[in-house]
């Protein structure tokens, strides 16, 4: 398809680059790394390293439930709303393995889970009940 429209040359060398399966998730892996410590370091320098999250626990096509979490903070006098992160819950959906699994995230690359100053979540049980939802652990180890 190159050769026709970019010419031999441009083939030539489209030719060389590797598409392998462990070459593209490799360097699509590096890329998500590298987006999340752009967000990450966005942050913590973010006017007293204050930002709020965004929770959504939900199930793909392949019946895997997933965890996608959102920040909020303020970037250059704007407000921003970037992804930060998303896992897979791989034992339950209950509120103390989505607490466990946001708590693991603040350690591994050192946001301070004291300088949430918000968090947003649906409707579900496992995010609002008042005695083990995620909400209440969250208010119970004083993450916000």
């Amino acid at each position: 398809m190159a050769k026709p429209i970019l010419g031999k040359e441009a083939e030539k060398k489209l030719a060389a680059v590797s598409l392998s399966n462990n070459t593209v998730q490799r360097r699509n892996c590096s890329m998500v790394n590298d987006i999340k410590d752009q967000v990450v370091q966005q942050i913590m320098l973010s006017p007293f390293g204050l930002f709020a999250i965004q929770l959504d626990e939900s199930t793909d096509v392949a019946s895997c439930s997933q965890l996608m979490v959102y920040a909020r903070y303020v970037h250059n006098e704007e407000i921003k709303k970037d992804f930060l992160f998303r896992v897979p819950l791989e034992t339950t959906t209950k509120a103390k393995d989505i607490f466990n699994v946001v708590s693991n995230f603040f350690d591994e690359v050192d946001l301070k889970s004291e300088n949430v100053i918000s968090c947003c979540t649906d409707g579900a049980p496992a995010m609002l009940g008042t005695k083990s939802g995620f909400q209440a652990l969250v208010k119970k180890f004083h993450l916000m």
